[in-house]
């Protein structure tokens, strides 16, 4: 598990809407692990929090049209 692997997935998922698609009914951070593992990632819901934050510092502005639009809608994620 790692950072790295964390960031590679949220790289290819912010442009590849069938990525997003698997994750539409996640209802909690153990079930967003495993559908993440099965696409080939490997990290811990911790280590996905600790990069999106890491990509977000600075940010002032959130758009409702971002990149990481579709992961705010993930059930689990604050």
């Amino acid at each position: 598990m790692s950072k790295q692997s964390a960031t590679q997935f949220l790289s290819v998922a912010a442009r590849d809407s069938d990525v997003q698609e698997n994750f539409k009914s996640v209802n909690n951070p153990q079930e967003f692990v495993k559908v993440a593992e099965e696409l080939g990632y490997s990290f811990t819901p911790e280590e996905l929090k600790d990069v999106v934050k890491e990509h977000s510092e600075g940010v002032t502005l959130r758009r409702k049209t971002g990149i990481w639009n579709w992961l705010r809608h993930v059930k689990w994620i604050e």
